[in-house]
């Protein structure tokens, strides 16, 4: 006999599932005919919820922007890290800590590239700034950031990290990614107007 589920919880079956199954058989070779069997329903319950796979695969694209959002937010709380520590942390939290990350982000470069790329970057952008606006306000009240332009440097750094660590696009080898980090925290000094050298200690602590 079938357990009877409301539907928010059998809508969150459903994205669990097809992300488990995009992350370990690839988003071309899932269909949704094993969706449906894994979760056991019919295809008209699928449809209730979803209109295609790929409407399956942009819902878990935004599910990563938020739980990418809610890590940076943890960190901005812990008030036993200095301010700028914590900015620095949140903003590099936007980058997925989940198994199988690396694979998703493999599959999301393969299917519909622009469209579902530029649907991550503008939601992580949107969501990544309004959780780190106000605390950067905050530094810039305290003289430990200086701009005149909060928001928009949030925007600049949390951009050009995305693009600096897309190993899918630019297949940077091991071996550059220090000098790569150093010229990415050099880069956020000048942004954020801090002085230099501020944000190097980071180097350590990430490796």
């Amino acid at each position: 006999m079938k357990t009877i589920k409301d539907g928010e919880e059998r809508r969150k079956e459903i994205l669990v599932t097809a992300r488990s199954l995009f992350i370990h058989n690839g988003y071309d070779q899932t269909s949704i005919n094993e969706i449906l069997k894994i979760v056991d329903i019919a295809k008209g319950t699928f449809y209730y919820y979803f209109s295609s796979k790929e409407e399956v695969l942009q819902e878990i694209i935004m599910d990563i922007v938020y739980e990418g959002a809610a890590r940076a937010e943890r960190i901005l709380q812990d008030s036993s890290a200095p301010l700028l520590r914590r900015i620095v942390m949140a903003i590099m939290a936007q980058a997925p800590e989940f198994e199988g990350a690396d694979k998703l982000a493999e599959e999301l470069h393969k299917v519909s590239n622009a469209k579902l790329e530029q649907l991550y970057r503008k939601a992580m952008l949107k969501k990544m700034t309004s959780v780190l606006e106000d605390t950067v306000k905050e530094a810039q009240k305290q003289n430990i950031i200086h701009t005149d332009f909060p928001k928009e440097c949030i925007e600049s750094i949390l951009l050009m990290g995305h693009m600096m660590f897309d190993c899918e696009t630019f297949m940077w080898e091991a071996e550059e990614y220090p000098v790569k980090l150093r010229a990415f925290l050099c880069n956020a000094e000048r942004i954020f107007g801090v002085k230099e050298g501020e944000l190097q200690d980071f180097i350590e602590m990430l490796q």
